[in-house]
């Protein structure tokens, strides 16, 4: 954004200056989905999702008490779903992967971990290798079918020290600044080796994974948080992390909301929560106080009550149908359902918008089905509730006409009913579909976004995987004429006047539930998988389009005049309160800090004002939500284009606002050196009266220069630099590699109310060998002490907790750009 307001004069201006350059930042390319215009749904959590999200197999496994074909006698279980007591010749089992494509894992060996004492056995396409107590070796290998199946089974349980924590990894791990691709060894990385087997909790994800949803811009959380048919009610029966498995049947699965927030930082992906139908408030404030402690502070998040509610194959629908007509809220049962829906959308955006202290970062979202106006009409205008809404979200699905579909004989006669106007949801038809909520979505001043989407080839009465149609269902889903209709559908919702479109779904098997993955597996080749290709040459040609889209501010639409028609239902009047003109934009960032006049600064021909503080700088985050550092291009002026990031956290005592201290930094380097530099705004700048650097005003420098992160300081790379400014000297924390001298170089420059520091690092100092593309940790941090004696206050980038000096696990991670 660009803040051209003159009133808080220059008092900041030679520090944003020397911070930012002299010429206005252009944003930073992302490596993966800063400009993406799609998003994408995850699967639900199951031991035959073929998309794999976890680097731990037993964490999509069968729950034991689900499992009643495998089990038997008697069996007690913990609270985590782990059994506790097996009867005497009894058994408790699992089927950990079912129905997975050869290659979709790695054949060969894994490792199974477990506490506690018992006897284990595998079967299937599993087979035990070598075992000590708590650790087994065992084989994983699809059999002629070109299919893996794999069971567990305890067959013997101490009930005072029972089987309990069972992880099944595979060899090798990762490096840890490339979390996208699997390494044998540590010899294939630089000193920051992380296995999987000593550090799964920390990785969680499959690499394969993160390297197919890098591309999506929004992750929506629906099936992976198991929302269907989900009848949670208190915050005490939420997902937990220690379950034995987040997979199970409906109302059952679903993953812990740590490890969704988890997965949208590490992918810098905005994510999309629905939350249960049932929740209580307590819930849905707990869950949004989560998110707002923990998800990256430049990621929106969508916000959406429940998962249609308007259809009446989900027991949501029955619920809101039930509240509806208890409340009186219109004597159709139906649209009493949607009017529920309505109000209780506003209810859980109302108490997101109390956590968030706004909605600067929440973008509120209500769905409908595409093919009704009449619904979406009820939804928006029932007491006002376009008011509070942002986008209104529908599933353009193309297919055509069952009936059709079922007398095809070819894939040829598939994609004819695709594409024939004479069927109801052809292509033409769903962009005619499409068009028309865009009419609806414009008049109430909200976006018109796709929660859904894609083919829908699919034939519920079917019996079997095999009977007709599904094998030309499969068939066509394989075609190149597949891409050419995803192509179409996405270039016909982009011309209506779509914005965000998350298709459906990540990879799954073809099945007589549908074909909807864009993958059939994880790792399928993307020659083999036209849906896919079609998705990433769309979003590649097709740079998100609407305002606010790449950037970290939330751009919402003015609410404009509402017309009688646009407001009419057939049981709904027009609301007579609602505003004729409502602008509504993004809120100011929550440390608002200072603007530089035009007149302070040479500006470029192009800008007006510099980026300024008020303003927050264009924060680029990259690669699972690591800052981006660019390299320096011009030797005279390396600061060019340089990304800058705001210092947010509070670490200790007390910061009274943005007026008591505010502090951002930036980066860039070369072949030679790493360069930062960090500004700091002080009300009462330059205070030294004590021993101790950090007991005054002072900057702390935390660098992990192989991005090992481990929760050590390792003796080698990782440092913790602390500049003190009244002796104008470096002090080197005490957990640092022993050295005489510190290798950089520093300067400070001073104004009235703050201070800038310059710091070159030279790379051999370090140890490393810089790359585009390497993965570092890092941290900033500012002490604040304005009327001597002990410190006031510290201001952290990355940790929220003061304990970095000792645990470089806290720091930040940042990537060097080109």
């Amino acid at each position: 954004m660009i803040n051209a307001c003159h009133s808080e004069g220059s008092r900041w201006a030679l520090v944003v200056l020397l911070l930012l350059g002299l010429a206005a930042m252009t944003p930073a390319e992302a490596f993966y989905n800063s400009h993406s215009a799609l998003g994408t749904n995850t699967n639900e959590i199951m031991d035959d999702d073929s998309s794999v999200p976890f680097i731990d197999l037993m964490k999509m496994s069968l729950p034991f008490r689900e499992a009643r074909q495998l089990n038997k006698g008697h069996i007690e279980y913990d609270r985590n779903g782990w059994p506790k007591k097996i009867a005497q010749g009894g058994q408790a089992g699992t089927r950990f992967v079912s129905k997975l494509p050869a290659g979709t894992i790695p054949s060969g060996k894994y490792i199974v971990l477990y506490e506690g004492e018992g006897k284990l056995d595998y079967r299937n396409d599993a087979a035990l290798v070598e075992g000590v107590l708590g650790r087994d070796i065992i084989n994983l290998d699809p059999g002629k079918d070109n299919e893996l199946n794999a069971t567990l089974f305890i067959l013997a349980t101490n009930p005072a020290n029972p089987i309990r924590n069972i992880r099944i990894l595979p060899l090798g791990g990762i490096c840890a600044n490339n979390p996208f691709q699997r390494v044998a060894g540590a010899g294939q990385c630089s000193g920051n080796y992380l296995s999987f087997e000593q550090h799964s909790s920390k990785i969680i994800f499959n690499p394969d994974y993160l390297t197919y949803m890098r591309d999506f811009r929004v992750i929506r959380f629906m099936n992976m948080s198991g929302i269907t048919r989900n009848p949670v009610y208190a915050w005490e029966d939420r997902a937990s992390i220690d379950q034995q498995t987040w997979g199970g049947a409906e109302g059952i699965r679903g993953a812990p909301m740590e490890v969704m927030v988890e997965l949208a930082n590490r992918l810098h992906a905005d994510p999309w929560f629905s939350m249960p139908h049932a929740a209580s408030n307590d819930f849905i404030r707990r869950f949004a106080e989560y998110v707002q402690a923990n998800l990256e502070p430049t990621l929106k998040v969508y916000v959406e009550y429940s998962n249609e509610v308007w259809n009446g194959v989900f027991t949501q629908h029955a619920f809101a149908k039930q509240q509806g007509v208890q409340m009186g809220l219109d004597p159709d049962p139906n649209q009493a359902a949607y009017k529920f829906y309505s109000k209780r959308s506003v209810d859980v955006f109302g108490i997101w918008e109390q956590v968030f202290r706004g909605n600067k970062r929440v973008v509120r979202v209500m769905s409908g089905l595409i093919g009704s106006t009449r619904m979406s009409k009820t939804i928006l205008s029932y007491n006002g509730a376009y008011r509070f809404t942002d986008a209104y979200a529908v599933a353009p699905y193309v297919y055509g006409d069952a009936n059709a579909l079922r007398q095809a004989r070819s894939v040829s006669d598939i994609f004819r009913v695709m594409t024939d106007p004479k069927y109801p949801h052809s292509l033409p038809n769903e962009i005619k579909l499409i068009e028309k909520q865009a009419e609806v979505a414009k008049s109430f001043g909200v976006d018109l976004i796709a929660y859904e989407g894609g083919q829908h080839l699919v034939d519920m009465t079917t019996k079997s995987d095999a009977q007709h149609p599904n094998p030309l269902f499969y068939a066509a889903n394989r075609h190149p004429q597949m891409a050419a209709i995803y192509r179409d559908l996405l270039t016909g919702w982009k011309q209506a006047g779509g914005k965000l479109f998350v298709h459906f779904s990540s990879p799954r098997i073809y099945r007589k539930y549908g074909s909807f993955g864009t993958k059939e597996y994880i790792t399928q080749p993307d020659a083999q998988a036209p849906k896919h290709k079609a998705l990433l040459e769309f979003t590649r040609a097709n740079r998100c389009w609407w305002n606010g889209c790449s950037g970290d501010t939330l751009v919402r639409q003015a609410k404009p005049a509402v017309t009688l028609e646009a407001m009419k239902t057939q049981s709904e009047p027009l609301d007579a309160t609602a505003p004729q003109y409502e602008p509504i934009h993004g809120e100011p960032p929550p440390f608002p800090m200072g603007n530089i006049p035009p007149e302070d600064a040479p500006l470029p021909p192009a800008e007006t004002t510099l980026v300024t503080m008020r303003t927050m700088p264009k924060e680029q985050y990259v690669a699972g939500g690591n800052a981006l550092i660019r390299q320096a291009r011009n030797p005279a002026d390396v600061w060019a284009e340089a990304s800058a990031y705001q210092l947010r956290n509070v670490l200790n005592g007390k910061i009274d606002g943005t007026a008591d201290l505010a502090a951002m930094w930036q980066a860039s380097w070369d072949q030679q050196h790493l360069y930062l530099r960090i500004g700091v705004e002080d009300d009462r700048p330059g205070v030294s009266d004590s021993t101790l650097p950090w007991e005054d005003d002072a900057v702390e420098l935390y660098l992990d220069a192989d991005g090992s992160m481990s929760q050590q300081y390792d003796q080698r790379n990782d440092f913790h630099f602390i500049f003190d400014l009244k002796a104008g000297k470096v002090v080197l924390g005490k957990n640092s590699p022993k050295i005489d001298r510190v290798p950089l170089k520093h300067s400070v420059t001073r104004s009235g109310n703050g201070y800038v520091l310059d710091v070159t690092l030279p790379w051999a100092g370090l140890g490393i060998d810089p790359r585009a593309g390497q993965r570092m940790g890092l941290d900033i941090h500012v002490n604040d002490d304005d009327d001597g004696g002990d410190r006031d206050g510290k201001l952290a980038w990355k940790a929220k907790q003061d304990e970095a000096w000792r645990n470089p696990a806290l720091f930040g991670g940042v990537i060097l750009g080109e």
